[in-house]
């Protein structure tokens, strides 16, 4: 297959998957960029951060203007994670200049958090509900809480590009009394400000490989059209648990 062929068609490929589950795009394109395209970790994850703030910034005006974006929530979100992503982007940039080896490191925090997602989609799949919080926990959660839970899923993503969409969207749910399409507005609007944020920090590191990224693009968002259309039509229970068991099995060669 032609080189220029190759990138299109995996964006296709993730795209449809994307839109067929509501995975985030992040789970599914780095590792496949990484175990299936053969790109280094650390570009790996600044071409997909810098791939998917395209699509984010594209939803996140979307959402914006059908009203279900909580604003104030985005700010609390957004004072732990934004800092903190540039954090871990600079972390990267030390780890280069350093012994250790960044494309390892990245591998193995990769997997790690790839096989979190997969137990907390297992679990969504099989019903698990949580206990009942107490108020004040919930109150807590909801403060201080809130911008913690967005550090550490800032500098998730700095390092990993994963964890926008895929640890950010149960907290909201158990924390928050939000409608499911307030949920989503929420979370997109602060990923598009989080993954912008951090695609901009690797690409002044040079880790965006700007000709994978308009590849992937060309070929997501017929993907992401595609897989959305089909969702509805296809068996989305076993859709989720495939896809959390392909999750688990990838993180595990990671690490």
């Amino acid at each position: 297959m032609e080189l220029s062929l190759i990138f299109p068609l995996s964006g296709f490929l993730v795209g449809v998957l994307v839109g067929l589950t509501g995975m985030g795009g992040a789970a599914l394109m780095t590792p496949f960029l990484i175990l299936v395209l053969g790109t280094r970790p650390v570009v790996a994850v600044g071409t997909d951060l810098a791939y998917g703030a395209v699509t984010k910034l594209v939803g996140a005006f979307l959402h914006w203007r059908q009203g279900t974006v909580d604003l104030q929530l985005v700010k609390r979100l957004a004072l732990g994670s934004i800092p903190a992503g540039l954090a871990a982007v600079a972390a990267l940039r030390s780890l280069a200049d350093s012994a250790v080896d960044a494309d390892e490191a990245v591998r193995r925090a990769l997997g790690g958090v790839l096989i979190l997602v997969a137990v907390i989609l297992l679990s969504r799949v099989v019903g698990v509900r949580l206990p009942d919080m107490p108020p004040r926990w919930r109150a807590a959660l909801q403060g201080r809480g809130t911008v913690v839970a967005g550090a550490v899923v800032g500098a998730l993503v700095g390092f990993t590009s994963v964890g926008s969409g895929s640890l950010l969207v149960p907290f909201l749910i158990a924390v928050f009394p939000l409608t499911s399409a307030q949920i989503v507005g929420t979370d997109v609007f602060h990923a598009a400000i989080l993954v912008t944020a951090t695609a901009i920090g690797h690409a002044q590191g040079g880790s965006v490989d700007w000709a994978i990224v308009f590849g992937l693009l060309t070929g997501s968002i017929p993907g992401v059209a595609l897989g959305s259309w089909m969702a509805p039509r296809m068996p989305a229970r076993a859709l989720r648990a495939g896809l959390a068991a392909l999750l688990l099995v990838t993180g595990i060669s990671l690490v």
